[in-house]
């Protein structure tokens, strides 16, 4: 701008001494530093591009959420160099506004929200334009456990009145059947061992049916925690005694590697112990016959880690975002409600499950949760206050 500090500095210099000249420089480079230390304290990313998208500016925040040089030469370091998948000069040459959101996974996986604006042309600033992106992963976190606290409500009250419609007539079928087979035991022939065969055909049904019920309730109706500080090793070979018979008949190699440093963990053990044979038995259906096995728990951060590999078929990239919804599920005669379980009880503990896949390559499922409990400390009084509160 024509009226701006440094032009009417320029305009008067031949008319200032060398001393005023050295005041007036000071002064802009406190105002340079005080901008500076202004932007870099914005939690926003700012960048300055030109229309070539090369980076003329960026502060602290900027540097952070795209993986931006930390210097400030950038060596024509351009945005599409940072984000790619975004035609950003084709953006930058239609010389107006631009906003959108962007996924992005380095430096680290966030959700952006990006505002584009050409700057007014005058002077240095011509054929710039300015990108401020915002953090809105966090939000985004909670919008979606919102809609699945909302999903899980309904399907709660769902299930309580599938559980009330089916629990009681379910009851009373097992109950007539065994007074059925009961009576067919005494009689003698073919006719009879017929209808002993589909008395136990339909009791086993039942049971099906009422397993189902049961499972689905347990997937969905909120558990009380009871957390305390277990040994992994113990609660792993608990989890897994179940389903030790089916391994062998399998012919399944298990391979099991546990940190030993990764010792007492607070969690609610037998829910744990319920996550883990969810998760093994799901990787158990992948592998298949004579298939592989690998368990691993370990310390990452402040979280404690069980990692379950498969060598199975793997999961399509269209299913991926779909695993854990009830019902939906990729194997035959499976109900989807195994991992929903497994969501709920690391949702429940602090903690997150990760399921990466490629076709052919078999599954890895992690679930993680916090190695330490967060407590709320009470700051000490000071000295003033306590005298106040006893004159009260």
């Amino acid at each position: 701008m024509k009226s701006s500090f440094l032009e009417r500095l320029l305009e008067r210099a031949d008319r200032l001494g060398s001393g005023e000249i050295q005041s007036q420089i000071s002064r802009l480079a406190e105002d340079k530093g005080f901008l500076e230390t202004l932007f870099n304290t914005l939690q926003e990313g700012v960048v300055v591009v030109d229309e070539e998208g090369k980076i003329k500016y960026r502060n602290q925040a900027a540097a952070r959420l795209l993986g931006l040089p930390e210097s400030e030469e950038f060596g024509g370091w351009t945005l599409s160099r940072s984000l790619r998948g975004v035609d950003w000069r084709k953006l930058l040459r239609g010389q107006r506004a631009t906003s959108g959101t962007l996924e992005v996974a380095y430096p680290e996986s966030r959700i952006l929200n990006y505002y584009l604006v050409p700057l007014e042309s005058s002077g240095r600033t011509e054929g710039l334009y300015v990108a401020i992106f915002h953090d809105v992963t966090q939000e985004r976190r909670e919008v979606q456990n919102a809609m699945e606290a909302g999903r899980v409500e309904a399907l709660t009250l769902l299930a309580a009145g599938v559980a009330h419609e089916l629990g009681n007539p379910l009851n009373s079928l097992h109950l007539h059947l065994q007074i059925m087979a009961k009576e067919i035991a005494g009689l003698s022939g073919d006719s009879a061992e017929r209808v002993s065969d589909s008395i136990r055909v339909c009791q086993q049904e039942v049971r099906r049916l009422d397993g189902l019920i049961t499972q689905f309730l347990r997937a969905i109706r909120p558990q009380p925690l009871s957390k305390t500080l277990e040994d992994s090793a113990a609660v792993l070979e608990e989890a897994l005694l179940p389903l030790e018979v089916e391994l062998k008949d399998r012919g399944i190699l298990l391979e099991k590697k546990v940190n030993p440093v990764v010792r007492q963990v607070p969690m609610d053990r037998e829910q744990m112990k319920q996550a883990i044979y969810n998760v093994v038995r799901n990787a158990m259906q992948a592998a298949g016959e004579h298939g592989l096995i690998g368990i691993q728990i370990q310390q990452e951060g402040d979280f404690w880690v069980f990692e379950c590999r498969d060598n199975g078929p793997g999961i399509s990239p269209e299913n991926l975002p779909h695993l854990g919804t009830p019902f939906f599920t990729t194997r035959s005669g499976g109900t989807g409600l195994g991992l929903m379980i497994v969501q709920r009880i690391a949702r429940e503990h602090g903690g997150s499950v990760q399921i990466t896949s490629r076709e052919g390559k078999g599954a890895v499922v992690r679930l993680q949760i916090p190695m330490h409990e967060k407590r709320v400390h009470l700051l000490a009084q000071t000295a003033e206050a306590a005298s106040r509160d006893r004159e009260e």
